[in-house]
């Protein structure tokens, strides 16, 4: 996904902010989200399987769409700052050795977030406006998986990571008071891993640990209700 056309269209507008009027609406507002996302498990290299080979990437994204809520408040000035949760949704990555080309690992992640987003609105004219934003916020994460068939699982790990995110969007003032929304972020939950192999290996360890680094660009259509 390309974020430059967004990035630049937000940049111009942070620039040149003094010719847009600032909406003077203020007030709570409630808003519901779709997202589609391609959420991808970075630096599985970094996975701890001893003695097997050189790393083999498999598959290390997945695309899917998910549902958020969130819930803030327009200042009246330009800014508006929300909680928003992202909710829970399954994926599994794929990775493998040299040495076993057929044992792959998959792991599997089950992600969900609480951020706290920050906005900036530059009004354009004829009720559309421009955005950028900053989230912050948690990361929760189960982990776990298996090893070349289902019998041979990972214990599971369940982390709460700082979470972070970065876009950029265009808002479109349907009525007074409700606004559609169009945008893109990029978010990064951290560092994941699962808990050690619960089978035995080939040198009767518990040494072996699925690890990556979670990521999401994500596509956000969304709908805001100023009360």
């Amino acid at each position: 996904m390309n974020i430059k056309p967004l990035m630049l269209v937000a940049s111009l507008a942070i620039v040149s902010g003094n010719v847009f009027a600032d909406n003077n609406l203020e007030g709570y507002y409630a808003a519901i989200k779709l997202l589609h996302a391609e959420q991808s498990a970075k630096d599985m290299d970094t996975s701890s399987r001893p003695g097997v080979g050189n790393f083999v990437s498999g598959d290390e994204k997945h695309n899917f769409y998910s549902e958020a809520l969130s819930a803030g408040y327009q200042y009246g000035n330009g800014w508006r700052s929300e909680g928003e949760y992202v909710f829970k949704k399954k994926s599994e990555y794929t990775s493998g050795s040299t040495t076993f080309a057929s044992s792959y690992n998959h792991h599997k992640v089950e992600a969900q977030r609480l951020m706290l987003n920050v906005f900036r609105d530059y009004e354009l004219g004829y009720n559309v406006s421009v955005y950028g934003t900053l989230g912050l916020g948690v990361a929760k994460v189960k982990s776990d998986g298996w090893q070349g068939n289902t019998s041979r699982q990972y214990a599971s790990s369940t982390q709460n990571n700082l979470a972070y995110s970065a876009g950029a969007g265009i808002s479109y003032t349907a009525l007074e008071r409700i606004s559609v929304d169009l945008g893109y972020r990029y978010v990064d939950m951290g560092k994941i891993e699962s808990g050690y192999n619960n089978f035995t290996n080939a040198r009767g360890l518990k040494d072996e640990q699925m690890k990556a680094r979670l990521v999401s660009s994500e596509v956000t259509l969304g709908m805001r209700y100023l009360f």
